[in-house]
């Protein structure tokens, strides 16, 4: 398959890299400073944990307007997805765009593909970008997330992931899936904000994690009352009333761990911007009532 890839931070870098090496053809939005590294050597991912690097070839383009491409990977932050609309207007119809990013609103919260079949997905990889070279992990708890559907290419990308060694869910209700997750990773960066982002403050700071467990709590509960499926099963088991004083010594472990800085504070850091853009929109999803004060306090504040 032709895959372009717009978006070629961390995720799009890494996401294209095993694509490419998976023997599909890649090209790559315009990405301003990144071009030329890009046109000049490719996407290059490295797997922080075994050190084995990935590297593959990508045509730079400007515009996917005509271009013959099957998948369309859109990797943009929360707060940079409208910005894809004029790079998605050009897209042919029989194009299969897959969004892989907080988004929270599902479909009615995506720009316009000219048409074009439209998926949802979420990363199961986090990482840092120096040098052009995408430094990534895999998160064992969370693996790359894809809605299920009929589509071939939906089913070519999830099993040329998987053959690389990235694994893949498929998941039934994913646009639910999303909403879940907003309320998720809003509500650890709201904890992570209160203490500077230093994951080892919020794994010491009882309070703010008691709160921030709460308020996933609450969030998870208020969506499902609102007939919201698609609950991420490892977190709907673990943020429910009666297993709060698990859930906070599983998140002062998680936070003292590399995983803690990794997967969590070093994103709330770098997309401040997108995780604010985040809360509002799970605070505007849900009203406040009596039971759903840690939520508000949490993502309505600025700390």
């Amino acid at each position: 398959m032709h895959i372009l890839v717009v978006g070629a931070g961390v995720i799009g870098t890494v996401y294209g890299a095993h694509l490419g090496a998976a023997n599909h053809r890649i090209s790559v939005l315009a990405h301003g400073e990144r071009t030329a590294a890009i046109a000049a050597r490719g996407l290059h991912a490295r797997d922080a944990t075994s050190g084995i690097e990935t590297q593959a070839p990508a045509a730079v383009v400007t515009s996917a307007a005509e271009l013959d491409v099957d998948v369309v990977l859109v990797a943009l932050r929360r707060d940079h997805l409208h910005g894809a609309a004029s790079a998605l207007a050009g897209v042919t119809p029989d194009a299969l765009v897959l969004f892989m990013g907080n988004n929270p609103a599902g479909r009615s919260g995506l720009p316009s593909a000219s048409g074009a079949q439209v998926a949802l997905g979420f990363p199961g990889v986090g990482g840092t970008m120096r040098d052009d070279v995408a430094t990534y992990f895999t998160i064992t708890q969370q693996p790359t997330a894809i809605e299920a559907s009929d589509s071939p290419r939906v089913a070519a990308v999830a099993d040329a992931l998987t053959s690389r060694g990235l694994p893949v869910q498929r998941v039934s209700d994913m646009a639910g899936w999303l909403a879940y997750h907003a309320v998720f990773v809003a509500a650890i960066s709201a904890g992570l904000y209160r203490c500077g982002t230093d994951p080892t403050r919020l794994a010491d700071d009882r309070a703010t994690l008691k709160l921030t467990c709460a308020a996933i709590t609450e969030g998870f509960q208020a969506l499902r009352a609102d007939g919201v499926g698609g609950r991420p099963r490892n977190l709907a088991v673990l943020h429910n009333r009666w297993l709060t004083p698990v859930a906070i010594r599983y998140w002062a472990r998680v936070m003292r761990s590399p995983m803690g800085e990794s997967a969590f504070a070093a994103h709330a850091r770098h997309a401040e911007p997108e995780m604010r853009r985040l809360a509002e929109d799970v605070i505007a999803r849900l009203p406040r009532t009596d039971s759903d004060d840690a939520i508000h306090t949490l993502l309505g504040a600025r700390p």
